[in-house]
């Protein structure tokens, strides 16, 4: 699994990198540190068919982007 940081990154560049590594991966980790960021993420995400899973510690989201077959 590929784990993405995107804590201290201004939007929309977190959603960039995540459609970024869809293109070649079917399981991420995202760890963001705003809220719209998540949401974003999050959606797009869902959108695309893939379950997201998510933790929130203190400023943190990690989220787990996995496709339908994991």
């Amino acid at each position: 699994m590929t784990t993405l940081d995107a804590r201290g990154v201004s939007c929309p560049e977190p959603l960039l990198m995540l459609k970024s590594a869809l293109k070649n991966e079917s399981s991420i980790e995202l760890l963001v540190d705003s809220k719209n960021a998540f949401e974003n993420c999050e959606s797009y995400a869902k959108k695309l068919g893939f379950t997201v899973e998510f933790e929130k510690n203190d400023d943190t989201y990690k989220m787990q982007i996995k496709g339908k077959n994991e």
